[in-house]
């Protein structure tokens, strides 16, 4: 944190930055899936119909786009 004890802007642009280019190199199945699931906020139930796969199908799926995704964004530091 900056001296002010608030947030610093520019450090939580470049986060956000990052995430969005480690998330554009996801296969389109998973970055399909963390985007309306974790950031549009799409049940996971409700994905599971719209792909017509079961819902353990999309848990999985999307357990594993997490990680990876969380992965490369831990080898960016």
């Amino acid at each position: 944190l900056p001296e002010t004890g608030r947030p610093d802007p520019e450090a939580d642009f470049d986060a956000r930055g990052a995430v969005l280019e480690e998330l554009a190199k996801l296969p389109e199945r998973d970055r399909s899936l963390v985007v309306r699931c974790d950031l549009e906020g799409e049940p996971q139930a409700a994905a599971a119909r719209r792909l017509g796969v079961p819902v353990g199908t999309v848990y999985s799926r999307l357990s594993a786009a997490r990680r990876r995704l969380a992965d490369r964004l831990r080898r960016r530091g």
